[in-house]
């Protein structure tokens, strides 16, 4: 098999989604997602652009950028080109701590209709080292655009070590995935194609998923320490060719599949938002017992959650806090 198509031959490479994962989702912000929007000054926002193309950006400055007007309405600054009522997702950054939220929804009138809240595990955070900036770029004033990766950005791309994939199924809900990974972390194959490594995360697989339906992805990558962010689009596919796989090995682990970019558009810029919210400034950094335990955070998820049925009901009877975080400790040993 080279390139999957179809959703069991998907499931049949990368497993099916386990319930108990997908019942960490709760359709609207909660005192937890608020206590993190409240410290976040941050995040990666994946929209649907002019001529319905998907774009991404990071945008904010400062904490608290993104405020909750009520628990299904989120009020942030929205691109110009945004079209209105299209699925948008929002990667939620907060400096220093390791985990991420993500809030998915349409695009409204200065905000975003919120859809579905859910926190990410820490994995691509970790592997990626996000928080501790790299030496400072050679050229860190190189921009550019255009429909390929130039020498600028191939120098970026080969420093990054931190991406965000923003993508939409077939009815145009839209999804923001974090991938970490060393430097590199975003593979060139050539000037028009990029390709990500699937690491072991939180096992829902969204962005695969939403390729197998709707090939159209925007990527931002970024450099910790550098202020600069470069925005990939194109069509996307998922690849096991076991050349390409293993040319990503990383720590002896194999990934069982890729996801190749063929690229259509590419922009370098500074970026506003990284450079106003000092995201590698250590003395911003939130201190951990500011915010909500992760393990409190999904157990409480779990409970909110509404799906119907017997499965479901045991999902949360069993949901305690203490072998949550059990759990994620030897995950987080397990799966890095």
């Amino acid at each position: 098999m080279g390139i999957i198509r179809a959703v069991p031959d998907l499931e049949r490479v990368v497993g099916e989604r386990p319930l108990p994962v997908m019942m960490k989702s709760i359709d609207h912000l909660d005192p937890h997602c608020l206590a993190l929007l409240r410290h976040s000054p941050a995040a990666v926002l994946g929209y649907v652009g002019a001529g319905n193309r998907q774009r991404a950006e990071m945008t904010g400055g400062a904490p608290g950028f993104a405020a909750a007007e009520s628990e299904s309405r989120l009020r942030l600054p929205i691109p110009a080109d945004a079209e209105p009522g299209a699925g948008a997702a929002l990667l939620v950054l907060v400096p220093g701590w390791r985990e991420t939220l993500r809030i998915n929804g349409t695009i409204a009138e200065d905000g975003l209709r919120v859809e579905e809240a859910f926190l990410h595990c820490g994995k691509a955070v970790i592997r990626s080292n996000l928080w501790d900036p790299a030496a400072a770029p050679e050229d860190p004033d190189a921009v550019e655009e255009g429909s390929a990766l130039g020498p600028a950005a191939a120098a970026f791309l080969a420093a990054a070590r931190f991406a965000v994939i923003t993508s939409r199924d077939g009815a145009g809900l839209a999804d923001a995935s974090p991938k970490g990974d060393p430097p590199g972390v975003a593979k060139m194959i050539g000037p028009t194609t990029v390709a990500l490594a699937d690491r072991p995360g939180n096992r829902r697989t969204d962005t695969f998923h939403n390729v197998v339906e709707r090939p159209d992805v925007a990527v931002v990558v970024v450099a910790p320490g550098d202020t600069r962010t470069l925005e990939i689009a194109g069509k996307a596919a998922i690849s096991t060719e076991p050349e390409l796989r293993e040319s990503m090995t990383e720590r002896n682990r194999t990934p069982k599949a890729v996801l190749k970019v063929e690229i259509e558009t590419v922009r370098l810029a500074q970026s506003a938002a990284v450079r106003d919210a000092g995201l590698w400034d250590a003395a911003r950094r939130v201190d951990p017992a500011d915010l909500p335990k992760p393990s409190t955070i999904w157990t409480d998820h779990v409970r909110l959650n509404d799906t119907e049925g017997t499965a479901a009901k045991l999902v949360r009877a069993g949901a305690k806090e203490r072998l949550v975080r059990a759990g994620l400790a030897r995950d987080y040993r397990q799966n890095l």
